[in-house]
């Protein structure tokens, strides 16, 4: 039998399964409301019309179907519907259930085809999440005590990667931040001279981008050749080995020294490969080389792009909206002048916060967060039930730029979120918290209930160090007219990796 042969029955029996899986999930989802197609063949057309149009598409069933459920036709999904959850009594519901209700981990497991991806000699994170708790507990508690070292690597990153200079000089701004917050970050976790080797931080760098992308592709060939097809995409496997050739002499001395002198020995590291030796689990499977490696990489692939897309899109938005550069920095000033450079420094930058958080409310990473699997038929509030095996996600995008929770959404308010009681020159808002790391059903950069972003306080703490730092030494402005635009795929935002500012040193009149 030839090969093209066992392709074809191969591609009969999966379209066979498709249609009775259509079926079966046509039946559990009739109660719910669709955008767009929702026939065999229709839906199968608005799926593919999502990987471009998806924000637009969350947005018309925002407007159609408020404060409920809607479902839309998704690649991405292997029953192929998703289900769209919008407003505040809504996304309570989802920020009450827990693990056994609505999954996260397994809707991560679904995003990024894990079984295919990762090694399985590894041991994969996917059973006990300790590196979750190490983010909570000890990288919350301990960066403060750090934060001379942070600042050291963002002086050292910038001068080495984006030179102060009297004359404008123009730098990819996504580009040149992924370094320079790879290097900061791995200051934490690992240390120097690990935190500036270039084939380290590249490995991290490019590791999130490519699972991304991996994963992406693998939504849009048949599940059946995903088997084959994984294995000869990713590069996973060997990136974590080689990744492994750098932190296995770290992490062998710092076990061998524990073992010898006990886990509190003077000048043991306070950084994350001692948190996660701290923590581990002891139990087969857990703390041994291959899953201390797993887990820095895991930490570093959440932590790094999302750092540096904020980042970015805060000095694009002063570099159109100069006006506001003057009294952000006069509040830097005064506060470093009275507190130093220390985490209470960063909290007590109301506007910068603010200017954060607006920013965030208007570009943020897509129009869909706070995916969750349901484990159960899960009855919501309003009486609506998500059938058990369904994906579902919360409509960001819509949420916030939605006109009867912020006046004027469209427009750029930086001091929109200064807390009352202090100079606020924004359009109001409606939010119990109006501090960028608060969760609040309307405002879901960061999710909600127990699997909101455990590292938020840390990554709007070093975001507001770097700003800081620019603010206070580079003067900066367009390099055209306009800010870039971002590129969309599906709900996914994503930026314009080598679009350019100006940059030189400040000048100080």
């Amino acid at each position: 039998m030839s090969l093209l042969t066992l392709l074809g029955m191969g591609f009969s029996a999966w379209l066979a399964y498709q249609w009775a899986l259509f079926r079966i999930s046509e039946k559990k989802l009739r109660h719910i409301p669709t955008v767009g197609g929702d026939g065999f063949i229709s839906s199968y057309l608005s799926a593919w019309r999502y990987l471009k149009h998806g924000r637009e598409i969350i947005q018309e069933g925002y407007e159609k179907y408020p404060g409920t459920v809607f479902k839309v036709a998704t690649l991405a999904t292997p029953n192929r519907w998703m289900i769209v959850a919008n407003g505040a009594n809504i996304v309570d519901d989802i920020r009450k259930s827990n693990e056994e209700e609505l999954s996260f981990h397994e809707a991560a497991n679904e995003i990024f085809h894990n079984k295919y991806l990762f090694p399985k000699d590894t041991g994969h994170p996917r059973s006990k999440h300790y590196h979750v708790e190490v983010i909570r507990g000890p990288l919350t508690k301990g960066f403060p005590g750090r934060f001379d070292d942070i600042k050291e690597e963002i002086e050292a990153s910038l001068r080495d990667l984006m030179p102060a200079t009297k004359d404008w000089t123009g730098y990819p701004v996504h580009k040149s931040f992924l370094s320079v917050v790879c290097r900061t970050t791995n200051r934490l976790f690992v240390g120097i001279p690990l935190c500036r080797e270039p084939d380290y931080l590249r490995i991290n760098e490019t590791l999130t981008i490519h699972l991304f992308t991996v994963g992406g592709i693998l939504n849009l060939i048949p599940s059946f050749l995903r088997p084959i097809v994984a294995p000869l995409l990713s590069k996973f496997p060997a990136e974590t080995e080689r990744a492994k050739k750098y932190l296995e002499p770290l992490i062998n001395e710092r076990k061998e020294l524990d073992a010898k002198f006990g886990p509190k020995w003077e000048g043991r590291p306070n950084d994350l490969i001692s948190w996660l030796i701290d923590v581990a689990p002891e139990e087969d499977g857990y703390g041994h080389l291959d899953d201390l490696v797993l887990r820095i990489l895991t930490i570093n692939t959440a932590s790094i792009h999302t750092t540096t897309i904020t980042v970015s899109n805060v000095l694009f938005d002063l570099a159109a909206h100069p006006e506001y550069i003057g009294p952000l920095r006069e509040e830097i000033e005064e506060t470093i002048n009275r507190y130093g450079w220390t985490k209470e420094s960063m909290v007590r930058m109301h506007k910068l916060d603010s200017t954060i958080k607006e920013n965030s409310r208007r570009a943020g990473l897509g129009a869909a967060i706070m995916h969750r699997k349901t484990k159960v038929d899960f009855k919501l509030s309003n009486g609506v039930v998500i059938p058990k095996g369904f994906r579902m996600v919360v409509a960001s995008g819509p949420t916030h730029s939605d006109p009867n929770l912020y006046e004027d959404p469209q427009g750029f308010h930086p001091f929109r979120f200064v807390q009352s009681g202090e100079d606020k020159s924004g359009p109001t808002h409606k939010l119990r918290n109006p501090s960028m790391v608060a969760l609040d059903p309307n405002y879901v950069l960061f999710g909600g209930g127990r699997f909101a972003c455990p590292g938020r306080w840390f990554a709007v703490n070093e975001i507001k160090a770097m700003l800081c730092y620019m603010l206070m030494n580079y003067d900066f402005k367009l390099a055209g007219d306009k800010p870039p635009e971002p590129r969309w795929f599906g709900h996914a935002r994503a930026p314009n990796t080598m679009a350019e500012l100006l940059f030189r040193k400040r000048q100080i009149e």
